[in-house]
């Protein structure tokens, strides 16, 4: 869960109250007051988790002549991504100035990984094992996080750009570093997110071997992790790291993830060497306004920062490309200063496009990208710099609920481009309470009111309702705790991430506390349709400790706002999670956006503020308390238990750990308390005693796919009725999980990830689980007319029990359909299958859906009894898309195939990853046959691999 806070938070300290109960240690936080400070002591050794297996020794590799590549990402611009080293400090007795110059004895440092932090080079390097695997993260001490390092690269200047302008930029560097070049100190950066951009002109030799050093410092305050096991319990959420932020505060452990040991320090982004003229361009941002509801036409405005290094004025030439048509203007930068030059669509008819392209989110339209290419041309027509802004035509709306001077509780629309230059409209701080746990906020006295359209017909009020390009966007997402917990984070590792979110029909990532902050993470979120909800560093207010240093945290802010702005995905900005932001942080931050940004709103608590109440993050044994208990508003946080495949805990457990479950499976997020009692007791409960591991996982994915669907479908059943979002308390694991996530961190996908996929469709058929009504959740732009609902019941044998029909004359579009309430049977089998499928007017099936329900009092343990189900695979004739596999699975055997899984396998019998599949755990009846599409990235050779379907009663 995002912290411990609210429910909970009582279930942490029920679960400390229970080991209390056992005789076993109450830990030293259990001691501390309300604010979480953490560990304010070593934990006892007795409650340390505890492996069957022998510690995994790494292999230490050989130090390699460091061989420097500088690869050229544009014009006039290269990475530093190969030839770094690395040493701690303590190991390094010569000061920046020495270390900076050519001569110096590296051969005990390592070859360092950059960019990475210093434990990715550590583990590379085998200094260390893999934290992921076991119990592994214990071998690794916590004093990498208590040390100062050091980087440090020898580079020559490319050929061609000697002469010219040199700058050095740090996209990312945790927590603080000293920067030295050629002996002399270049400059220092500090905040996990901001840049660093040093002239190095001067300095930069352009004959010869220049040396680059960095002297890296951890966040002050790095905390003490706690460790979980069966005897410890799950712990605090942090603790005194939090005061660091801006850094990644969830690495001092959290309780989706164990301490990180060197909490991320490092040169985590890239290093880049830039050449330019006397004149630079900062930052450029392009705004796309459409009039509205038409979106036919859009005008642009494009404003920059130029920069002029030099000591005399300069006289440049701003000039832009769009769609084959050019602008420009003349601009005089004065000596050692800045100048801003904006374009707009009334002077230049260039920036008005008609017809554009739009972007949209995942669902309800392509993801349409333009590119923007910005030259600076000296007076003497040299180039003096350049860049290419990638951006998307899209307007974001806001509708929300809000206390007018003279109108309390007004249903109104804010469009951010409407509103008067950096001007705060509402006062959040002055709210109003208007159900539990539920607030609006008041219109700041002399705000102008005339920006905030009365809506007319509102869908969900109290809560916020976001919309692109005049449409409501149903949100239905999950939450990244972080990317990776090692900062592993390169494109190639973060985009199956991506595909996969967009193959489960999601179109929402919350960047919980903006800790997955780069840009190809953006940039992937750009091309996949994927909504960013952007939290700043902070978590629960009340719990998790504030920063210390707030200049600190808005100039990193700052720098994050202006970096990012272009990326249409991003929706919106706020604060911290769970809570409003200090308030000496409040009105800078939300006049920061309203500045700097001036096309977003800034959304000033991730819950309660327009928003519902965050949780619950456990299991329910009845899945139709998602519908009976929530399924309503716009929430960023709900969840539950989502423990993977056999093949995946395989790939992170030793053979020893594996099977019965031990502490291993709780220092990776099994917690304590609520799987006993629920979770683990439901699969033995509905399927029998699980006797090994796959027994057990392919039991447990049964309640994984029920319990995702039913959090999905609950707000589906009231689409638009006082609902308008969902987003899952997890998606996304940050390492090897038994907890809170779609898939594994492998990509491996399973119970929870199909439920989720066959909610979230773009069309879809479901029956609600609370009053057993049958409706249509269409949440695409377009209508869907003479359709036919088809509605049948099943015995465990296959045996049809019922059947209706019902026409549906028209499904409207972005909107929810009742179609009917099933007849009542007299007499219903222990366990039957239910079943629904829409079909369009050529009849051909839109969605499917089925659910496995059994009597009170009964269990699906009769699946146990069925006889051996014999699947068969036929691959289809390939398609133009070599990423994309057809495959039919049939059934020709006499018994029903229950939770079909299918996995891809090379010759070894291992699973092909990253591949995804549009579908799993659905049921065949005997002679049924069904076709399913997989997503394999990277097109493997056909030869040698197999399609394997598996069934629950294989």
């Amino acid at each position: 869960m995002a912290t411990t806070s609210s429910r909970c938070c009582n279930a942490w300290w029920r679960s400390v109250g229970l080991l209390a109960c056992w005789g076993l240690l109450v830990p030293a936080y259990a001691q501390q007051s309300k604010l979480n400070h953490g560990l304010t002591a070593p934990q006892d050794p007795a409650t340390l988790p505890r492996s069957r297996a022998a510690a995994t020794m790494p292999v230490r590799k050989a130090k390699v002549p460091a061989r420097t590549v500088l690869t050229p990402v544009a014009e006039g611009e290269f990475q530093l991504n190969q030839g770094w080293e690395l040493a701690s400090a303590n190991d390094v007795a010569a000061p920046g100035a020495k270390i900076s110059r050519p001569g110096l004895s590296t051969g005990s440092w390592y070859n360092a990984m950059v960019p990475g932090t210093v434990l990715t080079t550590l583990v590379e390097q085998g200094v260390y094992p893999d934290p992921f695997f076991g119990l592994n993260n214990l071998a690794i001490p916590d004093t990498l996080s208590r040390q100062a390092w050091w980087y440090r690269l020898r580079f020559r200047v490319p050929e061609g750009q000697r002469g010219r302008s040199a700058w050095l930029v740090f996209d990312g560097i945790n927590y603080a570093a000293d920067i030295w070049l050629n002996g002399h100190r270049l400059g220092f950066m500090k905040g996990a997110f901001r840049r660093g951009r040093f002239d190095a002109t001067k300095l930069l030799r352009a004959n010869g071997e220049n040396v680059l050093a960095v002297r890296v410092l951890p966040p002050p305050h790095p905390g003490r992790p706690h460790e979980e096991s069966a005897r410890s319990g799950q712990g605090p959420n942090g603790g005194m790291l939090a005061t660091d932020g801006p850094t990644f505060i969830a690495s001092e452990g959290w309780d989706w993830m164990p301490g990180i040991r060197d909490r991320n320090t490092g040169l985590w982004q890239p290093v880049r060497l830039r050449f330019s003229g006397p004149v630079t361009l900062l930052d450029p941002q392009v705004i796309t306004d459409l009039p509205l509801p038409d979106t036919t036409r859009a005008e642009l405005t494009v404003r920059a920062t130029l920069y002029n290094a030099t000591r005399r004025p300069q006289r440049v030439t701003v000039s832009g490309q769009l769609e084959g048509s050019s602008f420009s203007r003349q601009v005089t930068v004065p000596a050692g200063a800045s100048q801003e030059v904006t374009f707009r669509a009334a002077d230049f008819e260039a920036l008005r496009l008609t017809r554009p392209r739009l972007w949209w989110p995942n669902g309800y339209g392509r993801p349409a990208l333009y590119t923007l290419p910005l030259t600076v041309v000296e007076a003497n027509g040299t180039t003096s710099d350049a860049q290419s802004v990638r951006f998307g035509v899209r307007e974001l709306t806001y509708e929300m609920t809000v206390d007018m001077p003279t109108k309390t509780g007004q249903r109104v629309e804010f469009n951010p481009l409407r509103a008067p230059a950096g001007q705060l409209l509402f006062d959040n701080v002055n709210r109003r309470q208007v159900e539990p746990g539920v607030y609006v906020a008041r219109l700041r006295p002399g705000a102008d009111q005339t920006v905030l359209l009365p809506v007319p017909q509102p869908a969900a009020a109290p809560y916020l309702v976001l919309k692109v390009n005049g449409q409501r966007i149903f949100c239905r997402g999950g939450n990244w705790g972080m990317d990776d917990a090692l900062k592993r984070v390169s494109r190639a590792r973060l985009e199956p991430y991506f595909q996969l979110h967009q193959q489960a029909g999601l179109n929402m990532i919350r960047n919980w506390t903006g800790e997955s902050t780069e840009e190809d993470f953006y940039a992937l979120a750009d091309e996949y349709g994927q909504l960013i909800w952007n939290d700043f560093w902070l978590s629960t207010e009340g719990y998790n400790l504030e920063p210390t240093d707030n200049a600190l945290f808005l100039a990193n802010a700052r720098d994050v706002v202006r970096r990012f702005r272009n990326h249409p995905s991003i929706a919106l900005w706020c604060p911290r999670n769970e809570g409003y932001a200090p308030v000496a942080l409040e009105d800078s931050l939300a006049q920061l956006i309203a500045t700097d940004d001036g096309t977003r709103y800034y959304q000033p608590n991730s819950r309660n503020l327009n928003l519902r109440p965050s949780g619950p993050w456990h299991y329910f044994h009845d899945p139709a308390d998602y519908f009976r208990q929530n399924g309503q508003g716009f929430t960023t946080e709900i969840g539950t238990f989502s423990v993977p495949g056999a093949a995946a805990i395989r790939q992170f457990l030793a053979p020893q750990d594996q099977w019965p479950i031990t502490d291993a499976w709780y220092y990776h997020d099994l917690h304590v308390e609520h799987e006993q009692e629920v979770y683990l007791a439901d699969v033995a409960r509905r399927y029998g005693p699980p006797v090994s591991l796959d027994d057990f996982t392919r039991k447990v994915q049964l309640l994984n796919y029920d319990s995702h669907r039913a959090i999905f479908e609950a707000w589906n059943s009231r689409l638009w009725h006082n609902t308008s979002g969902v987003l899952l308390w997890m998606s996304h694991p940050a390492w090897p999980s038994m907890i809170w996530q779609l898939y594994s961190s492998d990509y491996s996908t399973h119970g929870a990830y199909y439920g989720a996929q066959k909610a979230c469709e773009p069309v879809h058929i479901q029956q609600n689980l609370d009053d057993g009504q049958v409706v249509i959740v269409n949440t695409t732009l377009k209508p869907l007319q003479h359709a036919l609902v088809q509605y049948a019941r099943y015995d465990a044998q296959g045996r049809q029990l019922s059947t209706e029909t019902r026409a549906v004359a028209l499904v409207p579009a972005n909107q929810l359909t009742a179609v009917l309430t099933p007849a009542p049977l007299a007499s219903l089998p222990p366990v039957y299958l239910t079943r629904l499928r829409l079909l369009n007017a050529q009849g051909q099936v839109v969605s499917e859906n089925e659910y496995w329900q059994h009597a009170a009092g009964a269990d699906f343990q009769v699946f146990n009894t069925l006889p051996a189900a014999q699947l068969q695979t036929r691959m289809l004739p390939a398609t133009s898309d070599t990423h994309t596999l057809t495959c039919e699975i049939s059934n020709p055997g006499t018994v029903p195939a229950v939770a079909v899984t299918l996995s891809l396998q090379n010759t070894q019998g291992q699973p092909v990853l990253p591949v995804t599949y549009s579908a799993g755990y659905f049921t065949l009846l005997p002679g049924e046959r069904k076709i399913v599409t997989l997503q394999v990235k990277d097109s493997p050779p056909l030869l040698g691999l197999q399609l394997r379907a598996e069934a629950y009663n294989h």
